[in-house]
């Protein structure tokens, strides 16, 4: 019931940023379909700022040329060793050429070491290197606001619980900002700092 009950309201935001993953991308591309007539309503009241007639635009200009610029990058399938850049390229052009309609991109499996590369954070990583922003900034604008959603609430709840361990009442006095700036050094103390770095900054 809580499942049901939580993603219920979000059934209709889930569908249109499904259009935005990889794979419905490239079939785009590959399968010249036309989008739904009303795809996209949902994002444009979800995420501020963008329109939804040049988002569809801009979606079916850029699916067009995915699979090109993701070659062009000469993404590295290895995060660490040997590169192996043709066996992936060899692998994506399979998989975009491939007339299977059930076949993904992200099932491909380049073995032992390896990482998938396509991914929302690889699309950003082409409109960064490619500087694509001002030519699409509504698309640009949805797949970082896709980017940042995040998966569970876990994190949230974890910053709550270290309010209570923060603002006791001995500093109920204690204003906003301080209240942050004591946040953010308890909740992110996994981070490292350079003590020697912090007075250069300052």
């Amino acid at each position: 019931m809580s499942i049901n009950s939580r993603f219920s309201d979000a059934r209709e935001i889930l569908k249109d940023l499904c259009l935005l993953s990889p794979e419905r991308l490239l079939k785009c591309s590959k399968e010249k379909k036309p989008l739904p007539v009303d795809c996209f309503n949902y994002i444009s009241n979800w995420a501020k700022g963008i329109d939804t007639a040049s988002l569809r635009l801009e979606y079916i200009q850029f699916s067009s040329s995915l699979s090109e610029l993701l070659t062009g990058l000469n993404l590295t399938t290895k995060s660490h060793g040997d590169n192996n850049e043709s066996k992936y390229n060899e692998l994506l052009n399979a998989n975009i050429s491939s007339d299977d309609d059930d076949e993904e991109i992200n099932d491909i499996s380049f073995g032992e070491g390896t990482k998938n590369v396509i991914n929302i954070e690889s699309i950003l990583h082409v409109f960064s290197n490619y500087t694509l922003v001002p030519a699409f900034p509504n698309l640009y604008q949805a797949f970082k606001a896709l980017g940042t959603i995040p998966a569970s609430s876990a994190s949230a709840e974890r910053s709550f619980s270290k309010v209570k361990l923060i603002k006791t009442r001995l500093r109920s006095t204690m204003q906003q900002e301080r209240l942050e700036s004591l946040m953010l050094i308890s909740c992110e103390k996994d981070i490292s700092i350079g003590i020697n770095e912090v007075p250069k900054y300052f």
